[in-house]
This record gives structure tokens, sequence and C-alpha cells, in this order.
């Protein structure tokens, strides 16, 4: 018999991410958007550590999504910067049967191809951050 699955449990932090530094009540009221527009069932959400490269809480969370359909972030760039730790996190996910949807980029993990595709993404993400901004004339 199928479990009977909540809906998606939000993840926001306090902290900044990448270039942004959007407070928790906007990006709770992005998730709730987005779930509203996706006809998806949203509950509340979990807030990380406000520690540097701290995913605590993040990791609690996903010991044991069996009662969620899966996850609802923000951003892309709230994942952990090391590619090992966010494969880590995102297969534990997948085991369980559930999803991962980003909210800003419009992405949604359901399989390891979709995994492979983010990491892909993050990685042109991170070279073009460190790409120049300007080309000289001369």
């Amino acid at each position: 018999m199928a479990r009977n699955r909540l809906g998606f449990r939000g993840y926001v932090t306090s902290r900044p991410f990448g270039q942004y530094n959007i407070p928790v009540p906007l990006q709770s009221l992005a998730l709730r958007d987005y779930c509203a527009r996706t006809n998806v069932t949203y509950v509340l959400p979990v807030n990380e550590n406000n520690f540097p490269s701290s995913y605590m809480v993040l990791e609690g969370m996903i010991q044991n999504l069996a009662d969620y359909e899966g996850i609802v972030l923000y951003s892309m760039q709230m994942l952990p910067q090391r590619s090992e730790r966010r494969r880590a996190i995102f297969k534990r996910i997948l085991e369980q049967g559930c999803a991962v949807h980003i909210v800003l980029e419009g992405i949604i993990i359901k399989t390891a191809v979709d995994v492979d595709k983010l990491e892909e993404l993050i990685q042109l993400n991170q070279l073009a951050t460190r790409s120049p901004k300007t080309v000289p004339l001369s």
C-alpha cells in the first residue's frame, strides 16, 4: 500500500547564498507561491543554521523524508559548494522516492540524470562568476 505523503517541505536560510541575501519571509512567500502555482502542497519550512558552510538542518531533514513528496527551496546556490556533498544529499533524497524543486532556477530533480544536469549548470554558473566582466578593446 502506497503511503500518503504530506507535500513538499520548505528549506530556507537566513544567511547569504550566491549573490543573494533574501530574507526568510520572502523565501517562504516565494516557495508558497510556487507550490500554489504548481498545485503541490507546501509544508512549513525548516531554517538552516546561520553558520558558514553549515548544512546540519538540511542533513537532518533528509534523514527521513518518507512522510513528504520532497523538498522545495529558493535557489540552487543554497546547496553545499562541494559537488560530492550535493550528490550525496540528492542520492539520499532520491532513494526515498522524493523530488527537489528549486524555485528561482525553475529546476525539478527527480532522477540521477536531473542531478547530473544540475551539476553541469552549477559548474557553468561557477565559471561565469569567475570570468572577466569586461573585455579590453585593445
